[in-house]
């Protein structure tokens, strides 16, 4: 997968690990964008869990409370 570089850590043709890599690259890659966007925003749209939100981006809700 050429996501971000045309050079591959782990070639495709190996099973299972092959497309590992891109995959990691891909959440990762999500992971920063979704975090670069005002969390309100994100909330305002977001459909699902609130918990699962929180797992995804980091709570930020104190834990005593």
């Amino acid at each position: 997968m050429w996501v971000l570089s045309p050079i591959d850590l782990i070639p495709e043709f190996l099973p299972v690990i092959g497309p590992l890599d891109d995959i990691v690259v891909v959440v990762l890659a999500l992971r920063y964008a979704a975090r670069q966007v005002p969390r309100e925003l994100i909330e305002g749209a977001w459909t699902g869990s609130p918990r699962l939100l929180d797992r995804l981006l980091g709570s930020t809700r104190d834990s005593a409370g």
